[in-house]
C-alpha cells in the first residue's frame, strides 16, 4: 500500500500544532507500519533544482511539487489538479481538514477541531468556500480522524457523518523535545529572553486561546503575588492586520504591563526550557480540539492551569487546575491558588509527568495506520 500524506503543514518554517502532528506522524508511521510506503507530499515553488530535504529525519518518501501554493489553493477548490497527476498512491491522507483533490484515491481526513463552526469570530481565515470544502471532505472520507471524544461529539452534532467512520485518535508528545530541561539550558534560555524572577507561561496567541481573559485575571492579582507572565507566539492573522490582543494589552495598568513579556515565536526546544523553569503553564483557552500546550507542559514537569471545557478535562483529568474560561473571576481565583500554593504545584508537577507518559506518537501512528488500511480496503 502507498499512502500520500499531505505534508504541507509541516513544510513551513514555523509550523503550528498541525505541523507538529504531521511531522511526528511522518516520523513514526513508516516505523510502526513498515509494509506501507508513506509519501510526504508538499508544494514548494522554484524548488526543482534543490534536493528534497524537508523531512530528512523521517523514513517517508518526499514528493515535492514545484508549484505556487496560492495558485494551487485556488485551483484545488475546483478539483484541479488531481493528485494522480503528481504522484501515485492508494490512499490520500488529508492531515489538515481538506485533502488534496484526487480522482480515484479514497481519503482519510483529520478534523482537528470545530472552532471555525462554534466560534467563527476566532477563525477569520475560515471563509465560506473552505467551510464547504471541509463539509464535503467529511462526507466523502472513508475515515475521519479526530483527536478527542469532545471533538467527535462536536463533529457528529454539527456535520452528521456516519459515526462508524469517525475515529478518535489521541495525539502524542515528542519526549525527545518536551521533557524536563537541565538547569543550564533553562538558565541560558531565560537570559536570552530577559526573564528574571518567578514567571508563568502562556503558549500561543490564537484568538480562542483567551489571552484577554487571562490578562483581566492577571490584573486582579495582588501586586505582591504577581509573577511575570511570559507570552509566546506571534499575533494571530486578521483580515485588517490588527492585533486582536492589542486592546487588552493597552488597557493594562502600567505596573501590570511591565510584568507581561511578549517574546514571539519560540522554537520547541526553547519552549521546553521555558516550561521547565516556570511556575507553570496558564492556559485558560476557550476551546481546543486536543490541547497540545497542556500536554507538552506536563511532559516538561510544568504544573498546568487550564479550562474546564471542550477537550481539556478529557486530556488533563484531575491533574491540573481547571477554571471557567468565560469567567474572569474563576480564572483569577484559580491563578491565585496556582501561584501561591507550592504544595499544589508539586503535586501537579509529578501527576502531570505521569499523565503525559500515556500519550505516545507510536500509538497515534498505529491507530492512524489502521484507519488508512481500512480506507484502502474499502472497509
Amino acid at each position: 500500500m502507498r499512502v500520500v500524506v499531505d505534508a504541507r503543514p509541516a513544510a513551513i518554517p514555523a509550523p503550528t500544532g498541525v505541523g507538529t502532528y504531521v511531522r511526528n506522524l511522518l516520523r513514526r508511521l513508516p516505523v510502526v507500519d513498515p509494509s506501507t510506503e508513506y509519501v510526504a507530499w508538499y508544494l514548494e515553488a522554484g524548488s526543482a533544482l534543490r534536493p528534497a530535504r524537508r523531512f530528512a529525519d523521517a523514513r517517508a518518501v518526499e514528493r515535492r511539487v514545484p508549484f505556487p501554493s496560492r495558485l494551487y489553493d485556488r485551483l484545488a477548490r475546483y478539483g484541479f489538479p488531481p493528485l494522480e497527476l503528481m504522484t501515485r498512491g492508494d490512499v490520500v491522507f488529508g492531515t489538515n481538514f481538506v485533502p488534496p483533490p484526487a480522482l480515484r484515491m479514497p481519503s482519510v481526513v483529520t478534523v482537528h477541531d470545530l472552532a471555525f463552526e462554534l466560534m467563527p469570530e476566532t477563525a477569520p481565515q475560515a471563509v465560506d468556500w473552505w467551510r464547504e470544502a471541509v463539509r464535503r471532505a467529511v462526507r466523502r472520507a472513508a475515515r475521519v480522524l479526530v483527536p478527542s471524544e469532545s471533538t467527535r461529539r462536536d463533529l457528529l452534532r454539527l456535520m452528521h457523518p456516519d459515526p462508524e467512520r469517525v475515529v478518535v485518535v489521541p495525539l502524542g508528545v515528542d519526549r525527545a523535545v518536551f521533557a524536563p530541561a537541565p538547569p543550564d539550558r533553562v538558565d541560558a534560555v531565560l537570559r536570552r529572553f530577559g526573564i528574571d524572577g518567578p514567571y508563568v507561561v502562556f503558549l500561543g496567541r490564537h484568538q480562542r486561546k483567551n489571552l484577554p481573559g487571562l490578562l483581566r485575571a492577571f490584573t486582579a492579582l495582588p501586586d505582591g503575588e504577581r509573577p511575570t507572565l511570559v507570552v509566546t507566539g506571534s499575533a494571530p492573522w486578521t483580515p485588517d492586520g490588527s492585533d486582536p490582543d492589542g486592546p487588552a494589552l493597552a488597557a493594562l495598568p502600567p505596573a501590570v504591563r511591565r510584568r507581561v513579556s511578549l517574546i514571539g515565536y519560540v522554537q520547541p526546544e526553547d519552549t521546553a526550557a521555558l516550561l521547565t523553569g516556570s511556575l507553570g503553564l496558564v492556559f485558560p483557552t476557550r476551546y481546543e480540539g486536543f490541547g497540545f500546550p497542556a500536554l507538552e507542559a506536563m511532559a516538561c514537569g510544568a504544573p498546568v492551569l487550564t479550562s474546564n471545557s471542550s477537550s481539556l478535562p478529557e486530556l488533563v483529568g484531575s491533574d491540573a487546575v481547571l477554571v471557567d474560561p468565560e469567567d474572569a473571576a474563576s480564572i483569577a481565583e484559580g491563578l491565585r491558588r496556582f501561584i501561591t500554593d507550592e504544595a499544589l504545584r508539586a503535586r501537579l508537577r509529578q501527576a502531570g509527568l505521569e499523565r503525559a507518559a500515556r500519550f505516545d506518537w507510536d500509538e497515534t501512528a498505529r491507530d492512524t495506520a489502521a484507519a488508512l488500511r481500512a480506507a484502502a480496503d474499502g472497509a
